[in-house]
């Protein structure tokens, strides 16, 4: 926590600071903000760069891990890192003395989730299935 002596009101620092000092400050911060926004979307591409690149790891026997997936009736070319990592995910979940098994399977269930399923969860729905007053009348 703070140390309560070196905080001010924000009234008392504005006061102090000239409209240079706060604009400099301001540009700074937009700066470094834009900056790091530049690094993120970066290593955002090279995650998807990587993980789109073909899967050509080899075991512990020098087996090649490729050739165990198609295995699975996944052919060659569509084995990449990312379906590795997928299968992956998928052994944990159905490896039943796990311990992480209960959460690849909520990993699964979040990835395989639908826009639908998502957007239906989100919100509440209201079903008024009660008669209007004005239906009353008419009768």
């Amino acid at each position: 926590m703070a140390n309560e002596q070196n905080l001010m009101p924000i009234q008392e620092v504005n006061s102090r600071r000239t409209r240079e000092q706060h604009s400099e400050d301001s540009r700074k911060g937009g700066k470094r903000s834009a900056e790091v926004r530049r690094q993120r979307k970066a290593m955002k591409e090279q995650m998807e760069m990587l993980l789109s690149l073909p899967f050509n790891l080899k075991d512990r026997n020098g087996n090649d891990l490729a050739d165990m997936l198609s295995e699975l009736g996944i052919e060659k070319e569509n084995i990449d890192n990312q379906m590795a990592i997928i299968i992956s995910l998928w052994k944990t979940a159905i490896n039943s003395g796990s311990t992480q098994q209960i959460q690849a399977v909520r990993e699964i269930r979040e990835i395989v989730k639908d826009e639908q399923t998502v957007n239906d969860d989100n919100r509440v729905q209201i079903i008024n299935d009660l008669p209007r007053d004005d239906e009353d009348d008419e009768s």
